[in-house]
């Protein structure tokens, strides 16, 4: 990885943790709601606990810390409705108050009523929604590296807005290998990331749809494009009720959403510690990089919930 320009030269950055889980390990399992087909993964045992991705990623974002995680919860981990391998229905509902639908439809065709909760970026302006229209199911919720307040949109996504508006034409220019180096070595996939790069295996996954075209790539773009930042503009307002137990996690180097925001969210949410929790020399995707570290910092913070009721 490339120093900063204003670090160290003779600095070291420390490597990338070792994950308790081999990305691509679970397969898929699949479950038909009436907003879509919904994949997902699911490990362990113990209190369901629901971990949600964000834009560009999916379900195998949260992998490399499942092996941990599994340990001591049953982890659910959906493909959000429009990415990964997930399949909208027609006319589906792929913003914010639609994603928070599929979370509570798929919940419930799991037999699944209540949840402890994690969110991370985008799925943190889906979770918002979530926790207004369905608080009642959740037990505790940790927010990680959200989208949250005026955040929204950040510059990367603004670029990937702009290409998904002519979803053939961004397919063609994947195929002729005119994406990957840009996304991939330039901007924003390097940014992402401190201890080492985006390990290809998630790049693969997260691609899939640009790289594979059809109807998969129509559901990528239709999903970016559904996203608004009316819905995070609300945040004070959800989480100034939320008193049930929180956590503000965030990875002390993302460079895509400041840890001030963390400060903020902690400041705003009743139910949560007065500082967050940093997860050093780790980028936005800390998934990749701190995986043992961050599943222990949420594991610890789960297992401490007392049983409603």
């Amino acid at each position: 990885m490339k120093l900063g320009l204003f670090e160290n030269p003779y600095y070291r950055r420390p490597p990338p943790e070792t994950p308790s889980m081999a990305i691509g390990a679970l397969p898929r399992q699949r479950v038909t709601l009436e907003c879509g087909e919904v994949t997902y993964l699911r490990y362990g045992s113990g209190r369901p606990l629901l971990l949600v991705h964000g834009i560009p990623t999916s379900s195998r974002l949260w992998e490399p810390l499942l092996g941990d995680l599994g340990e001591r919860f049953d982890c659910i981990v959906p493909d959000l409705l429009g990415m990964g391998l997930s399949r909208p229905e027609a006319g589906a509902d792929l913003g914010s108050p639609g994603q928070a639908i599929m979370l509570a439809q798929l919940l419930d065709a799991l037999l699944v009523d209540r949840v402890l909760a994690a969110f991370h970026d985008q799925g943190g302006a889906h979770g918002l929604q979530f926790l207004r229209n369905y608080g009642e199911r959740v037990d505790a919720v940790a927010l990680c590296d959200i989208v949250c307040y005026d955040n929204w949109v950040v510059p990367a996504i603004t670029v990937v807005e702009a290409l998904c508006r002519f979803p053939r034409a961004l397919h063609i220019a994947t195929r002729l290998g005119l994406v990957d180096p840009v996304l991939v070595r330039a901007w924003p996939f390097p940014q992402t990331t401190v201890r080492a790069p985006v390990p290809p295996a998630l790049i693969d996954d997260w691609l899939g749809a640009m790289r594979e075209g059809g109807e998969r790539m129509q559901y990528f773009c239709a999903y970016v494009r559904s996203q608004s930042p009316c819905h995070t503009a609300d945040t004070a307002s959800v989480l100034g009720g939320w008193e049930k137990p929180a956590l503000v996690v965030w990875a002390a180097s993302d460079r895509f959403l400041s840890p001030s925001w963390a400060a903020r969210l902690c400041a705003d949410t009743p139910g949560a510690p007065d500082q967050p929790v940093m997860l050093p020399f780790a980028g936005h995707f800390f998934h990749a990089e701190v995986p043992r570290t961050a599943a222990a910092v949420l594991g610890d913070f789960f297992a401490g919930v007392g049983l409603p009721g």
